[in-house]
């Protein structure tokens, strides 16, 4: 980037920091990662992929990178100062890949000092958008990038286990954030208690947690409210074959609403294509092969759905 460059940037708002997470393997969050980042750089965005499914990332494949000759291994060890220069170019103009894929056997679960400091300087990258892929599953590391990220996508599809999957990602996500924002001892041990099934409180869900918090008093129930409006996230659905399974999307909305309290937004829906399998195969981006495709046609419309949730400010 040219001198030039970097003082534009520096001058505008930092980048947007976006997590696909999910609670289960499978369900197409590199997919969706690879292919929003293509949109938003054939908007003239520049845009960074993140791999953080540390031991197990594979977005370089999605975008046909094959030359990787540095990566977030290579910061996190310290042969780089900055961040940005592990960036590796893609063969989409405006895309950068910041590749997880490395041989480092302690790559897959960075200390907590690696991980502040990888946050820290997440915020230093020249870029409009920079969007991570984060690993299956509910582990402090995932969970931690998925709280810190400015828009929240949690990627499900409409089979049971990936649905029990995502309730319990959102569970374990708003207990998180709970104990990273709590300010005293005692909260950060009631939070960690309520997450046993049988604590003594009989708190079973964020619901009743939260609830239980606006018993302790005004000021604990100024920290509830806080971080119900803080925690919003999108749910996507990926693989959709019938009208039915689109109407999954809602009832979990629903249900989140009912049962946790929480607002989980329904964005939008990716139907089930061969398509993908052939994008997979060849290596190479769905939306720099079929644009105008069916599923082409659902990114960029749930891409519109995101942005547009992004100006309109949580009622």
């Amino acid at each position: 980037m040219t001198e030039k460059q970097k003082t534009t940037y520096s001058m505008e708002q930092q980048a947007k920091l976006w997590a696909v997470g999910g609670g289960k393997g499978g369900v197409g969050k590199s997919f969706l990662t690879t292919n929003i980042g293509v949109l938003l750089a054939k908007e003239g965005k520049r845009v960074v992929l993140m791999d953080l499914d540390l031991g197990g990332a594979n977005l370089h494949t999605c975008l046909g990178v094959t030359d990787l000759d540095r990566g977030v291994s290579d910061f996190l060890m310290r042969r780089y100062e900055e961040l940005e220069e592990a960036l590796v170019p893609t063969q989409v103009p405006n895309l950068f890949l910041l590749s997880g894929a490395q041989d480092s056997l302690n790559i897959a679960n960075p200390k907590y000092a690696q991980k502040i400091r990888l946050l820290r300087e997440l915020k230093k990258i020249e870029a409009d958008y920079i969007l991570m892929d984060l690993g299956a599953g509910t582990s402090f590391n995932t969970l931690d990038f998925f709280i810190a990220a400015d828009t929240q996508l949690l990627v499900a599809i409409p089979e049971p286990t990936s649905i029990e999957n995502a309730y319990r990602f959102i569970k374990s996500s708003f207990y998180r954030q709970i104990r990273l924002y709590s300010e005293t001892p005692e909260l950060r041990d009631l939070v960690e208690e309520s997450m046993d099934r049988n604590n003594r409180h009989g708190i079973r869900t964020p619901r009743e947690l939260l609830l239980h918090l606006k018993e302790l008093g005004p000021e604990m129930s100024d920290f509830a409210e806080q971080q119900t409006e803080r925690y919003r996230p999108s749910l996507i659905l990926n693989q959709v074959r019938s009208n039915n399974d689109i109407k999954v999307g809602h009832a979990m909305e629903t249900a989140c609403l009912k049962y946790f309290g929480l607002s989980v937004d329904f964005r939008g829906y990716v139907t089930n294509n061969d398509l993908v399998r052939r994008s997979v195969l060849q290596r190479k981006p769905l939306m720099t092969q079929s644009p105008d495709s069916e599923i082409g046609q659902d990114l960029q419309r749930l891409l519109g759905n995101i942005l547009q949730r992004q100006k309109v400010p949580p009622s």
